[in-house]
């Protein structure tokens, strides 16, 4: 296929990603339901430029640096959490205390 129509045909893809604001793992279905069967590029020169939509989207991808960015906000992690000193040790600890008490109580 010429190089002219496949780069007419992503850049006409494209725009409408861009237009729409269609996500980046849409199929080519809801693509055209989206956008509208007239507006949208058809099956045919889908298949006769790039074989299949996925690698229309591939070349997006590779050709618009821009596509396929996912900003997201990005918050801080929390501290981790300051190690417990061991509490099996101040249990038993507060149990021989107790024990030692009821011993001397009797």
């Amino acid at each position: 296929m010429a190089v002219r129509q496949k780069q007419k045909i992503l850049d006409t893809v494209y725009k409408h990603f861009i237009d729409f604001e269609l996500p980046v793992d849409i199929d080519y279905k809801a693509y055209v339901a989206i956008v509208g069967a007239k507006e949208a590029v058809h099956p045919i020169s889908v298949k006769r430029s790039f074989k299949a939509w996925k690698y229309i989207i591939h070349s997006l991808k590779t050709k618009h640096k821009d596509f396929g960015v996912v900003h997201t906000v990005t918050t801080p992690t929390p501290p981790a959490p300051k190690p417990v000193k061991n509490s099996l040790n101040a249990l038993s600890k507060t149990a021989d205390k107790a024990e030692k008490e009821m011993n001397d109580d009797e």
